[in-house]
């Protein structure tokens, strides 16, 4: 966020997203919050199965939370778009839209970045969560698969979304099953077949198992379940891409997008 410039397109991407306008706001809100969410489930999880299974729930947390923050970005981008009428203007600008939203998509993923590595630093120090020192190179290359493919899918996430005239409760529908069937609080072999099944179709589950098995609380091949979530996240990407051109085409041949929902 540091890197933002005062006038140029991202910053005012962030000003049009964020409600805490000043670098001081976002750090307080990006550090206090995801504290309180860790610390919740912390607890819980220690007075119901005892304090051996916090890491395994804390690490879990740390990536939804990461998950969580830019599909809430990406939804408000597109949500805030549609109500002041600027998204159909975007789509008839000479410049591409899918280059548009990718444009505007550095403030959700730079946000991203900083809560993951927040997150990780905080289940450092509260959590005696130790950096796997050994495997940082890894630890690396999964952030970055990870936010590929969260990405990949909030992007389709903020375009289904504006089928939706009452887009909170989707977006808190979403929350809950990524919560349930992302392994986030559980192992998701612990589903029934056909859950788990659509579990691993979705874009955090393999990064969750690789990320606890980097901190050896999982024994998982870490480099297998990046594949498959590059492989996830490229399936989202091609899928979202689509979507985009259709939207583009619709609103060019009506002459506005979706205005009666």
């Amino acid at each position: 966020m540091f890197l933002i410039n005062k006038y140029g397109f991202t910053n005012l991407s962030y000003k049009a997203i964020y409600s805490f306008q000043t670098i001081r706001l976002f750090i307080l809100f990006r550090i206090v919050d995801p504290f309180m969410h860790y610390i919740f489930f912390a607890t819980l999880a220690s007075s119901l199965v005892g304090s051996d299974y916090l890491k395994y729930v804390v690490i879990g947390n740390i990536a939804y939370y990461t998950c969580q923050t830019i599909m809430i970005n990406y939804m408000n981008m597109f949500r805030m778009e549609r109500r002041y009428g600027t998204l159909e203007l975007n789509i008839a600008s000479p410049t591409p839209t899918l280059l548009i939203i990718l444009r505007k998509g550095i403030v959700p993923l730079l946000d991203g970045l900083f809560v993951f590595m927040v997150g990780l630093m905080i289940g450092w120090f509260l959590f005696d969560i130790k950096m796997p020192a050994g495997n940082l190179d890894t630890l690396l290359m999964l952030i970055l698969i990870t936010m590929f493919s969260v990405i990949s899918f909030s992007l389709l996430f903020a375009s289904v979304s504006l089928l939706f005239s009452n887009v909170n409760l989707f977006l808190n529908i979403s929350l809950a099953f990524f919560q349930v069937f992302c392994g986030v609080n559980f192992s998701v072999t612990l589903l029934p077949e056909p859950l788990e099944l659509l579990a691993r179709m979705l874009p955090l589950t393999h990064s969750i198992e690789a990320l606890r098995s980097i901190y050896s609380l999982e024994n998982y091949d870490v480099y297998q379940l990046l594949g498959k979530e590059i492989m996830i996240g490229a399936c989202y990407l091609i899928v979202s891409v689509f979507l985009v051109s259709v939207m583009e085409k619709l609103a060019r041949k009506n002459g506005a997008l979706l205005k009666n929902i």
